[in-house]
């Protein structure tokens, strides 16, 4: 008769237990035991705040032709090739509407080769920053959305982009930058460009090579700088779960901001490239319909070429060097 009550307990998860009744120890043993374990996976797991989107495990594997990612709904195997084919046709793309859209706008909005009017000067600027960040946010988790051959040696540099993927967006570049021009050739006659030359980068009256040279290399460097670290540099302070690069899809304002103050300094000096590609497609096709008698855009073609490379590859390099690897 004594066992009864204790028995019944034991069942109803009593805490109290019986020297006669052996199991009931057992079972309590057992609930502890669940109990913590469930309380150690909640800790380790923890659910997303609310707003948060619940980030998927994924786990990239690579071999000689192929690049699977896994991801808890399944396997995604894309092909290398197909993969920098997509890198070359986005980079063509985002360069063509970006020297449609930049260099357009100078056309379009200019009377005069007196580029230092303050409000021309503010419209182009915008423009060109608008752009980009425009742009970046489109193609973005494509290629990287470099749109900027010294971006993408700079990448290269730092570790953050191949060297043969470097080359492939760097052609797309180029016929892209050719194919925008094109089509600001053929939305603006030439009696109509007051640029005189379809937007192309000139020492203005006043500047030296020199000058515009230290302006390209310079501010070439702060648009580097601002890439690496916006959108290169691992950060380990801010939601360090959800394991963003930079500061995730913030990055791409803070470029166009760099481009925009970039043009409002160099705009009145040079035109502003900071940017190869940009700067060569108009050159080509001005020079196809015929440059302005006196130009000199050709003599100062290589400030826009070796500027932009020289600060771009500076400050990769001091972002390689201050790079917490782990």
């Amino acid at each position: 008769p004594l066992l009864l009550p204790n028995s019944q307990n034991s069942v109803r998860g009593s805490s109290r237990s019986s020297p006669f009744n052996m199991e009931a120890p057992q079972q309590m043993d057992n609930l502890e035991a669940a109990k913590t374990e469930q309380q150690g996976e909640s800790r380790e797991t923890p659910k997303p705040e609310i707003g948060e989107p619940e980030m998927e495990e994924k786990v990239q594997e690579e071999d000689a032709d192929n690049i699977k990612i896994s991801v808890k709904g399944g396997d995604i195997s894309r092909s290398k090739q197909i993969m920098l084919l997509d890198k070359f046709l986005v980079e063509m793309l985002g360069m063509m509407f970006f020297v449609v859209v930049g260099t357009g706008a100078a056309v379009a909005t200019s009377t005069t080769t007196n580029f230092n009017q303050p409000g021309w000067v503010l419209s182009v600027a915008l423009t060109f920053g608008l752009a980009i960040t425009t742009l970046a946010y489109t193609i973005g988790h494509i290629s990287g959305a470099h749109i900027n051959c010294a971006v993408t040696f700079g990448l290269v540099i730092a570790g953050a982009c191949g060297i043969v993927e470097g080359l492939v967006i760097f052609t797309g570049q180029i016929i892209g930058s050719i194919l925008g021009s094109a089509i600001v050739a053929g939305l603006f006659n030439k009696s109509n460009d007051g640029t005189g030359a379809l937007g192309s980068n000139q020492v203005a009256k006043g500047f030296t090579q020199g000058n515009a040279f230290l302006g390209e290399a310079v501010l070439t460097g702060l648009l580097m700088f601002v890439v690496c670290e916006v959108a290169v540099r691992r950060r380990f302070d801010y939601k360090p779960a959800i394991k963003l690069d930079g500061v995730g899809f913030n990055g791409p304002l803070a470029i166009g901001l760099a481009v925009f103050i970039a043009h409002m300094v160099l705009i009145p000096i040079d035109g502003c490239s900071i940017n190869p590609t940009r700067s060569f497609g108009p050159l080509v096709m001005a020079s196809a319909r015929g440059l302005p008698d006196g130009s000199s855009h050709w003599e100062d073609f290589w400030v826009f070429v070796i500027g932009p490379l020289v600060g771009a590859g500076i400050a990769a390099t001091i972002f390689l060097f201050t790079k917490v690897r782990i």
